[in-house]
């Protein structure tokens, strides 16, 4: 495969942007030498390892050791609990707004999302249910499990459904991830 570059703009916090170009410039490189080395060398990353072993690697292999602290006090869950209720707190309310667009009870969207599930692995359709009906807050390890499959069903169901990307639900789960030490 001949050798290309193409560009990738990202958006990251100015504090880690920051600690980024030091250590780049500590090592005599550019930024983008830098960050292309160290993403190059994560390729050797275990395609088995779980994702926060492999978040804790990159961070590691980052300089952000602190951050890699934090994550393995919190074994097992990659998300925060506040992060993760408000995830399931977005997700009803994008669930209900997409209700009253499609002119659909609440029971009537439930069934119709209910065939979305079914065909989507790993899906427990009555834990996204109890979520959507607001009589069960999701917990970081819940959304964590859900994670490891490889996508939050509830997520994709609610998409395919509402035919909406529901960017606020995105949000959402992007502010559940712990990500507080990085800073």
């Amino acid at each position: 495969m001949a050798k290309g570059r193409t560009q990738l703009n990202i958006n990251i916090e100015p504090e880690l942007l920051l600690k980024l170009k030091k250590q780049a410039i500590q090592e005599g490189k550019t930024l983008t030498q830098y960050v292309t080395e160290k993403l190059d060398n994560n390729h050797k990353l275990d395609n088995d390892a779980l994702l926060e072993e492999r978040l804790i690697k990159i961070e590691e292999s980052l300089g952000l050791k602190k951050s890699a602290a934090t994550l393995k006090q919190n074994i097992g869950v990659i998300f925060t609990d506040h992060g993760a209720k408000k995830y399931g707190e977005v997700a009803k309310e994008e669930f209900e707004y997409h209700c009253k667009e499609k002119g659909l009870t609440i029971e009537k969207a439930l069934q119709e999302l209910s065939l979305v599930l079914k065909k989507l692995p790993h899906a427990s359709p009555e834990l996204v249910f109890t979520i959507l009906l607001g009589t069960h807050s999701l917990t970081a390890q819940e959304m964590t499990q859900a994670y490891r499959h490889g996508s939050c069903a509830m997520r994709t169901a609610l998409v395919l459904w509402s035919n909406d990307p529901l960017e606020k639900l995105n949000h959402a789960f992007l502010n559940a991830v712990i990500t507080k030490s990085l800073k």
